[in-house]
Parts: C-alpha cells; structure tokens; sequence
C-alpha cells in the first residue's frame, strides 16, 4: 500500500502550501507514542538546573550534553517544546520512519528515501501552553538545512485539537509569496519572527482536528498558533524531513558547541 499523494493532494499542496490527513494514527498508536513523548520530557525536566535565555517571544534551554533545546513558557517549570529528540528516543525515532509519514513526504522534498532533518516536541499544555507568533520556518533555518525549500513538516497530532486549546493556524496560499516581512523591533532571534502587519486582515483556517491527523507542510507556509485556554493539552509531535544524505540539525549543534 502506498501513501503517497493523490492528484486532489498535488493541486491542494500548489494552492494551499498545505495537505491535512485526518485518521491516519490510530487512537491506541496515539496513546504509544504519546506515553512516549511524556517519557522523554520527564527524563530531561527532572531535577534539571540550566540557564535559560529569554530571545524573541520564547525562552530557550540549550543542553550541551544531549545536544536538544528545551524551550520553557516563560520563567516557569511548564515545558512548552523539545527540538531535536530523535536520538534521545528510539521509539520516537521508529515512528518517524513510518510510511504513513515518509511516503507522502517523497512528494514535498524530491527524494525517494527522505530522511530527518529535525524533530519537535510542541507541548500545550492546559492554561500554559502559550503562543507561538505568525512565523514562517525559512528564516530559521537558512544556515542549518542543506536546502530548507526541500524541507517538508509532518505535523501529527497528539491530541484532539481546536482553536480553544490553541490548534494550528495557516494562511492558505501564503507560501506563494516568498518569505513575509519580519519583525525589526526585537532581538537577533526575534528578527525571524514575522512582523504582526504583514498578516493582519488576512484569512487565516484553523486546523482543528482529531488525535491521530497530520498536516504537511513546507518552510514557506505563514502559520501561528494561540494560547491553550482550555482544562486539555494540545500537543503535537513535528518530524521535518528532506532529501537523504542531508545534513541533520543535530550535527549542526554538536559542531557549534
């Protein structure tokens, strides 16, 4: 069985820089993975002492020895995401080599064998979960992917998510545009984030789905997400693929420090 694209996806992909497939896990794989997700936070949180940097609108935890980023809400003990973790969890990193994930990536990225450029752990969690501003990945990741146009997003969500507890926002089509003005009143980091004006007034669609859908997306895409208001978590496993033979966002680290 393959899972690649369909000819409805290809034309969707072109004029709304995005493909969203709902049902494609299981609530039981859900369940696994996420009791995956949750071990993997604990073992790095617990009992941790580090100096966090407060950069644009996030704090950031770099740790040396594991080679992932912990990204915090604020000053609190909340943990808001993890990137990269695949080599920190060999069932996470199992199930990104799932076909229901690779095979619709060949699509986005022109290679018959895509492999990982990066891994992201979002965790919203009930009343914690803050923000995450209108943003395009491109701007971070020219210097660290080989190619971040051959990079493709799999999203899949790990619970079932609305705007209430802060779901995915796109702007349909937005990928089109190149990259979107950014922001200049803000820190180095800041500076990659989009300026605010250059999407008001433009339609956004949320993604509200069930536990178990993904949506694939390229770096080009504008999309944002809101607070999580809601008594439920909202969290979402992020595998980023590209061509084989690339360069991981791991390696780019470790030669950094």
């Amino acid at each position: 069985m393959t899972h690649r694209l369909s000819d409805n996806e290809r034309e969707a992909l072109a004029r709304d820089g995005y493909v969203l497939r709902e049902g494609v896990f299981t609530r039981d794989e859900v369940r696994e993975i996420v009791d995956a997700c949750e071990q993997l936070v604990t073992g790095l949180v617990d009992g941790r002492q580090s100096t966090r940097y407060h950069v644009g609108s996030y704090t950031f935890d770099p740790d040396q020895l594991t080679g992932c980023t912990i990204k915090w809400e604020g000053d609190t003990d909340v943990v808001h995401g993890i990137e990269p973790f695949a080599h920190l969890s060999p069932e996470l990193e199992k199930w990104a080599y799932d076909p229901r994930l690779i095979d619709p990536s060949i699509d986005f990225v022109g290679d018959p064998e895509p492999a990982l450029f990066t891994e992201k752990l979002n965790l919203k969690r009930p009343h914690h979960g803050g923000p995450n501003p209108f943003h395009q990945d491109h701007p971070y990741w020219v210097g660290v992917a080989d190619d971040p146009l051959r990079v493709v997003t799999a999203m899949l969500f790990l619970d079932d998510a609305s705007l209430e507890n802060g779901t995915l926002e796109v702007i349909p089509g937005s990928h089109t545009s190149g990259e979107w003005p950014r922001r200049t009143d803000a820190d180095f980091f800041g500076r990659f984030e989009m300026d605010p004006a250059a999407a008001e007034g433009k339609p956004t669609v949320p993604i509200e789905v069930e536990a178990g859908a993904v949506v694939f997306f390229g770096a080009l895409l504008v999309h944002k997400s809101n607070p999580n208001t809601s008594d439920r978590d909202r969290r979402a496993l992020l595998y980023s693929y590209q061509p084989k033979g690339f360069t991981h966002m791991l390696d780019v680290v470790r030669r950094g420090t």
